[in-house]
């Protein structure tokens, strides 16, 4: 007792400690996002109040539906492997609560053999205790296999329906470049999503057994106790759990504060591995490490922040003294000399009675603790519920054809002309062997209008020649044509989309094999279906002097990095190959051979023509007019002209 009663005292002293530094903390927190306004720019501020709106995270109704929404997809039927499991751990747990009252009547039976000097009771139930423990350590990993086969499979189960939904058409592109509202979509599809199961099931677990526990034991104490004990105890968990989840109520936001700067901090370093090279010859590793520095200091601070609010809750969380009222209910029938229970006991039948119902209330008390200290954890839970909610509900709308953008700044003048543009309002018309523009604005998914009326039309056969200063306007025009971004108005006459290939200066190469990169995005069941055999692979690889890459690797199944295995030039000759195998209507070749030798480019589009694909170019290259019969000209003041190529044009180009 006096051990305890030192234990007591400084775990009081902790408590009032902690009290202290949590109105500490409380007192200081709002200047937090004063001081980071004070650093930042104007963008970050206007993100940080539009998150403020957009993240409510608290245990409440919205919480629930949200989190049932979510359940249905990692649950979806009462027939799946999922709900086997969910049963396998409610049966483990029901049985492990069963070996837990087990063991305490054994083990107080050991202790009163011992206390009796009784060496055969002694015998019998140790030997009892040993032939049990295989059963419990079975019972115990099985919990643990359900446990960790269920996080797999909701994680499974809910990715799956993420990345159906951002594989959708072109929502990974809308999503990064149309849309603002998610920043870091890898970190929500990856450690958010990993995080959410694991504390959903965690929290299944960390609920039932405390849940059948209490159960368990009110029902056996109230036939040992009396029914006084346990109400005591239920009372004192109602008041604590009122005053955990007031006290709670922040860490759900600071979940997803903390999952948004780790997103960032991911961003900043594979920022900086995508354009290393650019970076090094401009010996910015100095600036790119202030920058790195500052995006880690935002995640430490904040981090930072959440434990200790995290460790200041645990301390003046009352949960532990759940213990005390225990020690306080259990003593009632020992230390009262009138009471009826134990009026005729001996010294041995008190010992045995005390340290079975004793432990049965500890037990109890900490089952009790334990569904208090749930409750921080579906705090948190509920941050991680935010952010996927708003994953699923931005992925939804993006697929829907509606998407938002957060301005910055702009002109009142801009605004009242942007209003009048409604992304989405014009009509695509799906025809073979036309492209048609058809009063048409040119404008960016912000609705700056680069092009008011856009009027022309090319029929296949006519390659056509786009031209202009940086920023008129040619790579919106290829977007729009490619339904990456949306038609503000008029009409638009083109092929489908498998049927309009693009090209661009710096091509794409695939993990995978030689044959991968020659048939992307097709697979070799689709190559095969196609009826185009390897050796007609070759003739491609072949028309663009890329033959001796066969020979060298010496197998169309040889996997590397392409990326660094292929030059600069040997990649875009792999694109234009890649462009012969698809044999599209059309093509969008945007800078495509400025690595390429002029004799290779001749030959590249002379045999572009001669397989009936129609080109849309833009190269400065003079040697390429004589290819196309059209030009199509962008000042990037808002006019264009559309003529046909004449020698006195080329003289012009030239």
């Amino acid at each position: 007792m006096a051990a305890f009663s030192r234990h007591l005292t400084a775990r009081n002293s902790s408590i009032a400690g902690g009290v202290l530094l949590l109105l500490y903390l409380l007192k200081h927190r709002n200047r937090k996002p004063k001081q980071n306004s004070k650093q930042g720019g104007s963008h970050l501020v206007l993100n940080t109040e539009k998150d403020g709106k957009k993240d409510r995270a608290a245990v409440d109704k919205v919480f629930f539906l949200r989190i049932l929404r979510i359940l249905r997809i990692m649950v979806p039927r009462f027939f799946c492997m999922e709900t086997g499991y969910l049963i396998l751990i409610a049966t483990m747990l029901v049985t492990r609560t069963y070996c837990d009252v087990w063991m305490i009547q054994n083990g107080t039976m050991i202790e009163s053999a011992i206390i009796g000097r009784s060496t055969k009771d002694f015998k019998i139930f140790l030997f009892s205790f040993i032939k049990f423990m295989p059963l419990i350590a079975l019972v115990n990993n099985f919990l643990k296999l359900g446990l960790n086969e269920l996080k797999l499979r909701c994680r499974e189960r809910l990715t799956k329906y993420l990345y159906d939904q951002y594989l959708q058409g072109f929502t990974y592109y809308k999503m990064g470049n149309l849309d603002n509202r998610i920043a870091n979509a890898d970190q929500l599809l990856t450690q958010d999503v990993e995080k959410f199961c694991n504390s959903v099931v965690d929290l299944y677990s960390n609920l039932s057994k405390p849940l059948l526990d209490i159960g368990l034991y009110i029902f056996k104490l109230t036939s040992a106790i009396g029914a006084q004990g346990p109400t005591i105890m239920m009372s004192y968990l109602l008041i604590s759990g009122l005053f955990l989840t007031r006290l709670r109520r922040p860490i759900g936001k600071m979940t997803v504060t903390e999952q948004r700067f780790e997103g960032e901090y991911r961003y900043v370093n594979s920022r900086l591995i995508t354009n290393s090279e650019e970076i090094a010859f401009y010996n910015g590793n100095m600036r790119e490490k202030q920058t790195i520095h500052a995006t880690f200091k935002k995640l430490v601070g904040n981090t930072s922040f959440v434990y200790i609010y995290s460790y200041v809750s645990t301390c003046c969380c009352p949960a532990d003294l759940a213990t005390v009222v225990g020690y306080l209910v259990v003593s009632r029938p020992f230390l009262n000399l009138s009471h009826p229970r134990h009026l005729n006991s001996t010294h041995s039948e008190l010992l045995e009675d005390y340290y079975q119902s004793g432990r049965m209330l500890l037990r109890m008390s900490q089952a009790l603790g334990r569904i208090v200290l749930a409750g921080r954890e579906m705090t948190r839970l509920s941050g991680f519920t935010a952010r996927i909610t708003e994953l699923m509900k931005v992925l939804k709308e993006l697929n829907a054809g509606r998407y938002e953008r957060t301005m910055v700044s702009q002109q009142e003048k801009d605004t009242a002309e942007k209003l009048l543009l409604v992304p989405g309002s014009g009509q695509i018309i799906n025809r073979d062997n036309i492209i048609k523009f058809d009063h048409t604005p040119l404008a960016t998914p912000n609705g700056d209008i680069l092009i008011r009326d856009l009027t022309f039309e090319v029929q296949s056969g006519t390659n056509v020649l786009v031209c202009g200063p940086n920023g008129c306007g040619k790579s919106s025009l290829f977007r729009v044509l490619g339904e990456l971004w949306p038609l503000f108005g008029g009409h638009l006459t083109k092929p489908e989309r498998g049927k309009l290939f693009y090209v661009p200066q710096r091509p794409y190469m695939t993990l995978g094999s030689l044959r991968d990169q020659v048939i992307y995005p097709d697979t070799y069941e689709d190559q095969r279906k196609k009826g185009i055999s390897d050796q007609v692979l070759k003739e491609y690889l072949d028309n663009v002097q890329l033959g001796h890459i066969l020979d060298r690797e010496g197998s169309w199944d040889t996997v590397q990095d392409w990326m660094d295995v292929l030059s600069g030039g040997e990649k875009q000759r792999m694109a234009m190959a890649r462009l012969f195998y698809h044999k599209p209507q059309f093509a969008i070749l945007d800078e495509c051979t400025s690595a390429v030798s002029v004799d290779v480019e001749d030959y590249i589009y002379s045999h572009c023509r001669t397989v009936g694909i129609t080109l849309f170019t833009v190269s400065h290259r003079k040697s390429l007019w004589k290819h196309h019969e059209y030009y199509l000209h962008m000042d990037g003041r808002g006019n264009y002209e559309f003529k046909p190529i004449t020698e006195e044009t080329v003289e012009f180009g030239s």
